[in-house]
């Protein structure tokens, strides 16, 4: 009996103790809200690790389901990037060892690592992250653009996390909330095969062709001479 969370890193590959875990838990459960899958991507998994492995709704993540099924059995949930990067998962740790349940955390590779790695930019250097959701009616919020900005005046990049609902937010609807800012990297695809990255202005990016979704986006501060030379090489 244990809730056991495996990351499935940025591009859907398990790590060999997270495929051991998927093979011999007794249920197994996906969410996508925080990195929405293909059926195609879902099913190589099952045919991968032998087994049914069911889709929950972001609600029944939050609720009390999984806590609860892992009161008698060994329960997987696979999660986008390293499971705990989310508050929603760290709140089933909780309430799993509050209960008494023994709990199993297989880390894997984060877009919270892989971006900055991938852009050549310092991990030090980087301020609080910030999220864009996508636009709706009267709905206009300035909290992402707060943290932008005063991570600027410490003279730091900003980790910049894209919504995903209803669909995935394009890089150019980012770009155009982001429009007050010099300078971006735009990251594609991180992990696959066609995954991109680009660097320049935000206006000179608006007409180019920066991949396919999910991005992400850095905003950038003052560069290192070793950061400037590696983006260069980007344009």
């Amino acid at each position: 009996m244990a809730l056991i969370l495996i990351g499935t890193g940025v591009a859907f590959d398990l790590t060999l103790a997270g495929l051991e875990a998927l093979k011999s838990c007794s249920e197994a459960y996906i969410e996508t809200y925080t990195n929405p899958a293909s059926k195609e991507q879902i099913s190589a998994l099952e045919k991968l690790c032998g087994r049914k492995i069911t889709l929950l709704e972001r609600g029944q993540v939050e609720g009390p389901l999984l806590v609860n099924r892992a009161k008698s059995s060994d329960v997987c949930i696979l999660a986008s990037g390293d499971p705990l990067t989310a508050t929603t998962h760290i709140t089933l740790v909780i309430e799993a060892k509050e209960k008494g349940i023994p709990v199993v955390v297989i880390h894997n590779s984060s877009i919270h690592s892989v971006a900055p790695a991938r852009a050549g930019l310092q991990m030090y250097r980087f301020g609080k992250t910030a999220s864009l959701v996508n636009p709706r009616p009267n709905y206009k919020p300035t909290s992402s653009l707060d943290i932008i900005r005063e991570n600027l005046v410490r003279n730091c990049h900003t980790l910049v996390l894209l919504d995903t609902e209803p669909k995935p937010m394009e890089a150019k609807t980012a770009l155009e909330m982001l429009s007050e800012f010099e300078r971006v990297v735009v990251l594609s695809r991180m992990g696959y095969p066609d995954e991109k990255v680009t660097y320049g202005r935000i206006e000179e990016l608006k007409n180019k062709n920066l991949g396919k979704p999910p991005f992400t986006v850095i905003v950038t501060a003052k560069l290192h001479p070793m950061e400037q030379e590696f983006l260069e090489l980007l344009k």
